[in-house]
């Protein structure tokens, strides 16, 4: 990680946390987003603050002779598939606001590799959750769902919980990441996932089982923006950056919830 300030305390020794300015020996990671799944933020607000922002951002990665922008896409600029698992050659039809917007800034990075050959490597990432999630924020049906447990709350679960996501643990996408900054493969866009679908349903019954405590789900209003069934062809990964996902959900569940110091049943102890 390239940053102008110094490794925060609570990550020294967690990451190669290098300080300094752009040249051309890095590769520059674009996580930048202001927005959540859910949000009804203004679309022109979003286009200002993400698209033209990274317009800007990949103008100084070209100035300054950055090897590699890679960015962190979503699932959600594929909108609803008929045809799964999902190829990166499969159709764009984001029915979100983020999803046109992440689609949008895809093209950036892609466009000045043609024009001026930086590098740009596009990772679609679908369902990210793990430790250090944010259990008090607006995204990550899991975190949302650990918070409420540490809270004694019901947990809240759209529509009829049988939507299915492909979650994918967080060590793995640092993988992909990494990988994705080293590789000399030419292919641009990657989707990063655990290639297998399951359920908000399915990751309560998973807390519900590892944990000791009692706790309840309630079911709310859907939204139109809600894709129902989601699930990520992996072989590019697989081909491009030469891994496979290593943790199951079961696994990323477990480590979440020791992270949180939630007492876990023994036989799911990690």
């Amino acid at each position: 990680m390239l940053d102008r300030k110094g490794c925060p305390e609570e990550l020294a020794g967690k990451l190669s946390w290098r300080q300094g300015n752009f040249s051309s020996e890095e590769a520059v990671f674009h996580f930048v987003s202001s927005t959540v799944p859910g949000d009804t933020a203004s679309e022109g607000g979003e286009l200002m603050q993400n698209v033209v922002n990274t317009l800007q951002l990949v103008k100084v990665c070209v100035r300054q002779k950055v090897r590699r922008v890679a960015f962190a896409s979503s699932a959600s600029v594929y909108g609803v598939q008929v045809k799964l698992p999902v190829l990166e050659t499969a159709s764009t039809d984001a029915i979100s606001s983020l999803g046109i917007h992440k689609l949008a800034i895809e093209k950036y990075p892609q466009l000045y590799r043609y024009r001026y050959g930086l590098d740009c490597k596009i990772l679609r990432l679908s369902n990210p959750y793990g430790v250090g999630q944010n259990i008090q924020g607006r995204q990550g049906f899991t975190a949302i769902a650990i918070g409420m447990l540490m809270a004694a709350e019901n947990i809240q679960i759209r529509g009829d919980g049988s939507t299915v996501c492909d979650f994918v643990y967080v060590a793995d996408v640092t993988e992909a990441l990494v990988l994705a900054a080293t590789t000399h493969a030419v292919q641009a866009v990657c989707n990063v996932g655990s290639g297998k679908g399951q359920s908000p349903n399915d990751v309560f019954d998973f807390i519900a089982r590892f944990t000791c405590a009692t706790t309840l789900r309630t079911y709310i209003e859907s939204r139109f923006f809600d894709i129902p069934a989601s699930i990520f062809d992996i072989s590019l990964k697989r081909d491009i950056l030469g891994k496979t996902p290593k943790t199951s959900l079961e696994q990323g569940l477990a480590r979440t919830l020791a992270f949180h110091g939630i007492k876990t049943r023994p036989e799911f102890s990690v």
